[in-house]
């Protein structure tokens, strides 16, 4: 009788432990959620991509260089094709776009 009243000692100790473990387990993976969902947070992703921006000169420069072919691509489409319904004037503005924003882009970079 008595070894059953020590394994039954045993094994309430061994649950009992199990359960803290698993409590303490719980507030690690709590607590790194919590800092996962702050990280994460849209403007704290803004935030850093811009403060990434700010401290690397070339990435302005191709921020700039990029920004300024996309604008003109996209104002010859408008200027070439406007607002048009015609499926044909769309792929034409399209295709304009493309081609004027790698002109712009090439000659930017020499």
């Amino acid at each position: 009788m008595r070894n059953y009243r020590n394994q039954n000692q045993i094994l309430e100790n061994k649950i009992i432990y199990l359960e803290s473990k698993r409590h303490e387990s719980l507030k690690v993976l709590s607590i790194q959620l919590e800092t996962t969902y702050q990280e994460l947070r849209p403007s704290r992703l803004l935030t850093r991509a811009l403060m990434d921006i700010k401290e690397a000169p070339e990435v302005k420069g191709n921020l700039f260089e990029s920004l300024i072919s996309l604008s003109g691509g996209y104002l010859s489409k408008k200027l070439f094709v406007g607002k048009s319904k015609s499926i044909i004037k769309q792929v034409l503005g399209f295709t304009i776009q493309y081609f004027t924003m790698k002109i712009i882009s090439k000659n930017i970079k020499h």
